[in-house]
């Protein structure tokens, strides 16, 4: 039977993963601001790694305060995680649909609402799916953690074959999926290839000890060359396999060599969420705002500019959100 990390009450810190959060948050914003540039969009598909490795953080996360004893009951669990993830998901819908429907009337376009995908599934921004698809792979996956504390083997076993079908799926029927209906969509795009993201985090913690135990100078040494090359293989080969290959060999640079130790890199990632949250209101309201002015963002230094403007406006209302604890309790998830 496979040794897990020592059980603790106490909470995992890695600090890799203090150092990739506020990375990943400024590639979100980049993937959805870049369409004003064709450079900027070329360059889009080194970016598809960001919430894949949000989710696999959450998962290696999860796995440690399930399987330590620390998070035991189911109940304690999912209302813990709803009033982390859906409050926050259903506020955050609301406020899209006002700026949606504000936008709607002042531009004379027509307003759309579907309410089971709108506040069950992908809320009214398009980074909000990620809030209620989270807590719905919590809910799938705790019962399974739960038993893996018995049998390490067999869960790792059930987790990697839960990985390659839905390998499998990514790579089939790929031109299919734009005719169906919203819903096959959506756990086509989104689902399924968190599945494979949350089992990235979740088997580096059913393996932790060993791969420390084996991580010595060889390891450290590749991991980083690896990862760099997956990294740039992304631009080459822009399809979500490669970046969740680059998520899986980033992950142990991220646990075993990031030793980073920085308070303005620790606060950046304690706001990563709320950048998250926050940037499609700043992306959206200036885009809008300029092009009623007759300036619209067109062009790589405007939309380079754009997207670090966003992304420090967003940090900005995120840490002074953060800084009320009612606005960090129902608005950031905090």
């Amino acid at each position: 039977m496979e040794a897990l990390p020592p059980i603790t009450k106490e909470r995992i810190y890695v600090k890799g993963f203090d150092l990739i959060r506020p990375i990943a948050a400024f590639s979100v914003v980049w993937i959805h601001g870049c369409e004003t540039s064709v450079w900027t969009k070329r360059l889009n598909p080194l970016n598809e790694y960001a919430v894949p490795v949000f989710i696999a953080i959450s998962f290696f996360l999860f796995a440690g305060q399930v399987l330590s004893g620390r998070l035991d009951s189911f109940k304690e669990m999912a209302t813990a995680r709803f009033k982390r993830l859906m409050i926050p998901f259903f506020i955050w819908t609301l406020i899209y649909l006002a700026v949606r429907y504000a936008k709607a009337m002042f531009l004379h376009v027509p307003f759309t609402l579907s309410p089971v995908e709108t506040f069950l599934f992908r809320g009214s921004s398009y980074q909000l799916w990620y809030l209620p698809n989270l807590f719905y792979l919590f809910l799938l996956f705790f019962p399974f953690l739960k038993a893996a504390r018995r049998d390490t083997r067999t869960a790792s076993f059930a987790l990697l074959t839960v990985i390659v079908l839905a390998g499998m799926i990514i790579f089939s029927n790929n031109a299919a999926i734009t005719r169906a209906d919203w819903f096959t969509r959506h756990v086509r795009l989104y689902f399924v290839p968190s599945l494979i993201s949350a089992g990235i985090g979740m088997l580096y913690y059913l393996h932790y000890s060993s791969i420390q135990a084996r991580y010595d100078k060889t390891a450290q040494s590749i991991v980083p060359l690896l990862a760099a090359g997956l990294f740039i293989l992304q631009f080459f080969v822009p399809h979500l396999f490669v970046s969740l290959l680059f998520v899986a060999v980033l992950f142990a640079w991220l646990l075993f060599q990031v030793k980073i130790d920085s308070p303005f890199i620790k606060r950046l990632s304690d706001n990563s969420m709320g950048i998250y949250l926050v940037h499609g209101i700043f992306l959206e309201g200036i885009k809008t705002g300029l092009g009623i002015a007759k300036h619209p963002v067109n062009g790589l230094l405007p939309t380079v500019t754009l997207i670090v403007v966003v992304y420090i406006l967003s940090f900005l209302t995120s840490a002074l959100m953060s800084g009320n604890s009612i606005l960090r309790k129902y608005f950031m998830g905090n």
